[in-house]
């Protein structure tokens, strides 16, 4: 403890109480408010995929947000409110580490140079009606009021890389194998052409009309015929046991008289 401090302590009347050796847990409030900070820029640098020399900027962001939020300890009212007297404005927040298009001033460009610059935005600087932000190409802070926000991106500054290999099976499954040697393998992107690999045999070549032949239509498909199956033979006639049936007779009289027709059974 520095005697700067002391002194001003004295001062002001403020007396000093001190906890015991390796026990933090007398400073209970404290402790946890640190490591609820502690969590929320570990949270913000890897979600964001920022270096940890990013820490002291998200930190910054981090309280700016927490004094606005309402809190157990005071009832009915937020810190920045119990602090100031008034309600806090939260229209100017956005999304840390978002990429911002932040506007450069007439005397930072020159003719026919971008108007825009793209930067990452890290927060809101004390003492000033503006946002701070970095541009990863110059590796340099600017402070501005006049950008706009794309919430949807989050540029980082590092890469993704798998460090580990991921298991996706569930428990209980057996893992997916590696595809037989022989299974064809289809490339979409055309970048990984395997020109090793077995082709399918091409389809036999079709006969091609001479030019001027006019189309023909297509001929339908006509179902093969089958042989039709051997006719059975006539049945019989039954005959009658008094003998065979007698042929009927016709009779007429004269030419001029009507026909009769007489069916003998």
């Amino acid at each position: 403890m520095s005697n700067a401090f002391i002194k001003f302590t004295t001062d002001c009347g403020i007396a000093r109480r001190h906890t015991t050796r390796n026990r933090p847990q007398q400073n209970g409030v404290a402790e946890r408010a640190n490591r609820t900070m502690s969590d929320d820029i570990t949270a913000m640098l890897s979600e964001l995929r920022l270096p940890a020399s990013f820490w002291g900027e998200a930190l910054s962001a981090q309280i700016h947000i927490w004094n606005r939020l309402p809190t157990s300890s005071l009832k009915g009212m937020t810190p920045f409110e119990a602090w100031f007297k008034q309600k806090p404005d939260v229209s100017h927040l956005h999304v840390w580490g978002c990429l911002a298009y932040v506007f450069v001033q007439k005397d930072k460009r020159k003719s026919l140079q971008p108007h825009m610059e793209q930067c990452i935005f890290v927060g809101y600087p004390s003492g000033y009606k503006g946002y701070k932000f970095y541009n990863p190409k110059t590796k340099k802070f600017i402070i501005s009021e006049c950008a706009k926000f794309d919430e949807r991106m989050f540029p980082g500054l590092s890469g993704i890389t798998a460090s580990t290999k991921i298991d996706l099976t569930v428990a209980g499954q057996k893992p997916l194998s590696d595809p037989p040697p022989s299974a064809i393998m289809l490339d979409f992107g055309g970048d990984n052409d395997n020109d090793d690999a077995p082709r399918p045999a091409p389809l036999p070549p079709q006969a091609v009309s001479p030019p001027g032949t006019p189309p023909q239509p297509p001929t339908p498909d006509l179902p093969s015929e089958s042989p039709s199956p051997p006719s059975a033979p006539p049945l019989p006639l039954p005959q009658s046991s008094s003998g065979p049936r007698p042929s009927p007779s016709v009779s007429s009289s004269s030419s001029d008289a009507p026909r009769r027709t007489t069916h003998i059974s």
